[in-house]
């Protein structure tokens, strides 16, 4: 078992990577549109299939198949709307450790640690709902820039996989463990 104090660092080193996530957000969004097709520009030409020699290693095999897979989801939505998705997973990650991970100063919590569990999921998706509407709002701010609906889809495809990530084995392992009073925070 992870002791209080062990507990409350991993705690306080998610919020801080969070907070980082969310500055990072802050920061691309505050890209003019020049600057964000240059570096959209650099992560597609990146990520996208070259033709390799047959008989190649495996890393080779691995890097090549990376590719093909981005170049396909590039042909569904462009480069900028994926990097919503992995940005606001980034930030949904952190968020949802933070989340199940906080300790509160007295253990007397009225919640059972199922209903603890869901509010504290709750909390973690209306922080980064929260997150995704303030970076689209912001948008409009910036010269240039303008509110995209289908970005906050992406966002929360981002998040939601994290969330999903991170509770569904919390779930999990709440009922795995049972009625033993082994439970979180």
């Amino acid at each position: 078992m992870i002791s209080h104090r062990t507990k409350r660092c991993i705690w306080f080193a998610c919020v801080a990577l969070g907070v980082v996530a969310f500055a990072a957000i802050f920061a691309l969004t505050v890209q003019g549109p020049q600057e964000s097709a240059s570096l959209s520009g650099f992560f597609e030409q990146k990520l996208t299939p070259i033709e390799t020699a047959a008989g190649g290693s495996i890393w080779m095999t691995i890097k090549a198949t990376i590719r093909k897979v981005a170049s396909h989801l590039f042909a569904v939505a462009g480069i900028r709307k994926w990097a919503h998705t992995a940005e606001f997973f980034a930030l949904g990650l952190f968020v949802s450790l933070a989340a199940l991970l906080y300790v509160p100063r007295s253990n007397s919590s009225p919640l059972k640690p199922r209903k603890r569990l869901n509010h504290r999921a709750t909390v973690a998706l209306v922080v980064c709902v929260a997150c995704s509407l303030f970076d689209q709002t912001h948008k409009l701010f910036v010269l240039g820039r303008h509110f995209d609906v289908t970005d906050l889809l992406f966002d929360a495809l981002g998040y939601g996989l994290a969330l999903a990530l991170v509770f569904i084995p919390a779930v999990l392992l709440m009922a795995h463990r049972g009625k033993r009073g082994a439970h979180f925070g």
